[in-house]
């Protein structure tokens, strides 16, 4: 055995030091049922002494599953998709899956995800927003019967998993926080409109303002594309105007960002003259100064909730929980927000 330890061991080597077949090997590997005790047993201390670790072809032996979870992206920068990863990388190494990252483009994505299908047996796909609501891929992915889950989704698909947080509710607390502070010029800039979650924190900003009879002004809504330079272009734009706000809610914090080099540019003081909220609670909040007042969402934790969704799904014949699991966010009170009542 010692001149097998001192090559990488292979699920043949396991099966005959053992004394049984290699597809036994892989459900012992797997942690299937129906393999005898005395079988099992044999296989693990044959396979610790080899210090043998399964490859995905061997462990696909016994079943269908590739163990390979598919992550699509639209653009693979940023703090929210790089969380998104950190957060399903973590349950792949402890359940022993490989995560595979696409990204997939509006111009291009029906083809290429049809090739991606075609290459890999994915055991299941996790869609981030924009990608969730992305009708083409949806289709696809349906077709196919591959278990999804969507995060921040905007609408309900049938036999397709969901994790979010109340993007609506958010919304209306921080701008109600705000009003609460003495604001009520408050400014907004909306986020990508391929994005569910900017028309719900839109509307959360509406009947915030409306809830506390505060007239809704079109000049003090600007639109935004979830990047610094949008949060710049607009904030510029609501500052440069007549009955400029006393307080800006950026729907994400790379505008808010954005919104305080704007104000940096006209010699505005933060938040003295000029108060500004974000939403995601990403690192950008405090790499400027004043730290930015934002909603946290626990953006990590949802990411492997749904890789947990995934493999739930494996002992259900496929099918994801169709009941939405929504997380609980943070109204997180910082440097950026001055009370002026």
């Amino acid at each position: 055995m010692s001149d097998v330890r001192s090559k990488n061991a292979t699920i043949s080597d396991v099966a005959r030091l053992s004394g049984v077949s290699m597809k036994t090997v892989s459900r012992v590997m797997n942690g299937e049922k129906y393999v005898s005790k005395d079988k099992k047993e044999a296989v693990l201390k044959v396979a610790a002494e080899l210090n043998y670790r399964p490859s995905l072809q061997a462990r696909g032996l016994a079943g269908t599953r590739s163990f390979m979870i598919g992550l699509f992206v639209d653009d693979p920068s940023g703090d929210y998709v790089s969380k998104v990863q950190r957060g399903i990388l973590k349950k792949c190494d402890e359940a022993g899956c490989y995560l595979v990252v696409d990204v997939l483009e509006k111009r291009d994505s029906d083809a290429k995800l049809k090739k991606v299908l075609n290459s890999i047996n994915f055991d299941g796909v996790i869609l981030p927003p924009p990608i969730c609501d992305d009708v083409v891929i949806l289709a696809a992915l349906k077709e196919r019967g591959v278990p999804t889950v969507r995060i921040g989704p905007d609408t309900d698909i049938e036999d397709m998993g969901r994790v979010e947080i109340d993007d609506f509710q958010a919304a209306y607390d921080i701008t109600e926080y705000l009003i609460s502070q003495g604001h009520k010029q408050i400014g907004f800039i909306k986020g990508d409109p391929n994005h569910g979650c900017s028309h719900d924190r839109e509307r959360g900003y509406i009947r915030a303002l409306q809830s506390h009879g505060i007239a809704i002004r079109n000049d003090l809504i600007a639109p935004g594309l979830f990047s610094f330079p949008s949060g710049l272009a607009a904030a510029e734009q609501l500052l440069s105007q007549g009955g400029a706000p006393t307080a800006i809610f950026a729907s994400n914090d790379e505008m808010a960002a954005g919104v305080v080099a704007a104000a940096q540019k006209k010699a505005i003081r933060v938040p003295e003259e000029l108060s500004i909220a974000g939403f995601d609670d990403d690192y950008v909040v405090s790499m400027v100064s004043p730290r930015i007042t934002t909603i946290r969402q626990p953006i990590e934790e949802m990411a492997a909730k749904a890789f947990d969704m995934l493999l739930e799904a494996q002992g259900n014949g496929g099918v994801v929980a169709a009941t939405p699991v929504i997380y609980p966010y943070d109204l997180c009170v910082r440097d950026s927000v001055a009370c002026i009542s």
